[in-house]
């Protein structure tokens, strides 16, 4: 009887240690699910950052790529105006009575608009003053600057000198002139659009 006893209470011990292994075990199961969860919405959401991170990295590049491009387009615009403007403001104080013809042609290449019309009707006599008064002039460019500018027009100003020979002042005379000129854009090329000189 006692060794029946025994071995029930032996059956029953297990049972607890089954049991409490099983409820233990399912604990286990449950928190390490729990883990496993937390585990993988900590890896989403780092994956989730990091992808946000790469595009904001990846659209701040190109816009960075955008800027600078800008900036190097519209620096090389200004450069060309600053160049056009210079070089025809020379072209109007160099006049040669003996080139008068190629002076004149040049200036009206650069030219467009209101100024390309006025001077197409006085050029040819401009022309004949250039050589009755055996007219020389020579000039170049001190200083220029843009005023304003756009992609197709723009407004510079241009400190000019010159020296001024003819059957009057045949020793020659310096001038001084500043230049407000207007150049707009026709194509590729930027062309004289006005000239007004100003004190």
């Amino acid at each position: 009887m006692a060794i029946a006893v025994d071995q029930v209470d032996e059956v029953d011990d297990r049972s607890i240690d089954d049991s409490t292994t099983a409820t233990a075990g399912s604990e286990v199961d449950t928190a390490a699910h729990e883990i496993g969860g937390q585990r993988r919405r900590r890896v989403a959401a780092a994956l989730i950052v990091l992808t946000v991170a790469m595009f904001a990295a990846l659209g701040g590049a190109v816009k960075l790529f955008t800027d600078v491009r800008a900036s190097e387009q519209a620096s090389e615009r200004d450069r060309i105006v600053l160049d056009t403007g210079r070089r025809v403001a020379a072209e109007l104080v160099s006049l040669n009575h003996t080139s008068a013809k190629e002076n004149l042609d040049t200036i009206a290449a650069n030219s467009t608009g209101s100024f390309r019309d006025q001077f197409d009707k006085v050029s040819g006599t401009f022309s004949s003053v250039l050589t009755q008064g055996q007219v020389e002039s020579s000039g170049e460019v001190k200083e220029a600057g843009i005023v304003s500018v756009g992609d197709d027009r723009a407004v510079i100003i241009a400190a000019v000198t010159s020296t001024v020979k003819n059957t009057e002042v045949p020793e020659g005379q310096m001038r001084v002139y500043r230049m407000k000129m207007t150049l707009e854009k026709n194509g590729s090329e930027w062309l004289v659009s006005n000239v007004e000189f100003v004190a």
